[in-house]
């Protein structure tokens, strides 16, 4: 009698949810990705990744794709729930 097959639950395909969705796809486990929202909204839950998320990235073997398409920012732009301009804030200025 084989045991059976177990599949994780991922509930949301933000950015954590799809992560662990694409770890789990290397690793061969079954997954499935629950999503509530039915349309894509414009403010994201993450637009910037910061430097202590990239090892995860590489150890999905993604990094270097990544990287190709990326863009340094040079400053962070802050808007309200109905996208006014609130301001902006100057950021690091360096070559990645």
């Amino acid at each position: 009698m084989s045991e059976p097959t177990i599949a994780v639950l991922i509930v949301g395909a933000g950015v954590g949810g799809l992560m662990l969705g694409a770890a789990l796809e290397s690793a061969n486990i079954p997954y499935h990705i629950l999503e509530r929202a039915t349309e894509l909204r414009p403010l994201g839950s993450a637009i910037a990744l910061s430097a202590n998320v990239l090892p995860v990235f590489e150890q999905l073997g993604i990094y270097e794709e990544l990287k190709s398409v990326s863009l340094p920012h040079v400053s962070v732009d802050i808007f309200n729930t109905k996208l006014d301009d609130l301001g902006s804030i100057d950021g690091p200025h360096h070559k990645i």
